[in-house]
């Protein structure tokens, strides 16, 4: 019984751990985001209010685009990965809990109520789609800042 205890207790563990690289993943992809952003924005002031005009502010701006969306799509993916990855040993650990919690008698069922009546009652733990949200942020926020630039390089190709 000792050993079921000890092993839960690991488990439990092991998915604190890894939704918290989770949450570190996503927060060093945004980080990175805003530096991109920060970056193409500098960009953006220096061809809209330049000291002297370049010949080439159309090459610049489309050039602008191409790093950004090259950037934005690398720091998406990667981050799309790792919490992918994460996700799977999370889910890995939470199948375990739960059958740790079966064997210490965690679960009962009524079967007159047809439902859960034990201490625990949720058998799905660590098998959510929340991981799926916070991929979709971080490329909502790549994609915005793509067609943000795009946007931008249209623009300067037709007005300045």
């Amino acid at each position: 019984m000792r050993d079921l205890s000890e092993n839960k207790r690991e488990m439990f563990d092991g998915m604190r751990a890894y939704h918290e690289s989770e949450i570190s993943h996503a927060n060093h992809a945004v980080t990175m985001l805003l530096a991109v952003s920060a970056a193409a924005g500098a960009v953006v002031l220096a061809i809209l209010f330049p000291q002297v005009t370049p010949n080439h502010v159309s090459e610049i701006a489309w050039g602008l685009w191409v790093v950004v969306t090259a950037f934005a799509i690398t720091i998406a993916a990667t981050a799309h990965i790792k919490i992918g990855g994460d996700h799977k040993v999370y889910a890995s650990f939470g199948e375990e809990y739960v059958r740790t919690c079966e064997a210490l008698g965690f679960y009962s069922y009524d079967e007159e109520s047809n439902q859960e009546t034990g201490l625990k009652r949720n058998r799905g733990i660590g098998q959510g789609k929340g991981y799926r949200k916070t991929q979709a942020i971080i490329w909502s926020f790549a994609a915005v800042l793509i067609v943000l630039t795009w946007l931008f390089a249209l623009f300067v190709c037709r007005f300045v």
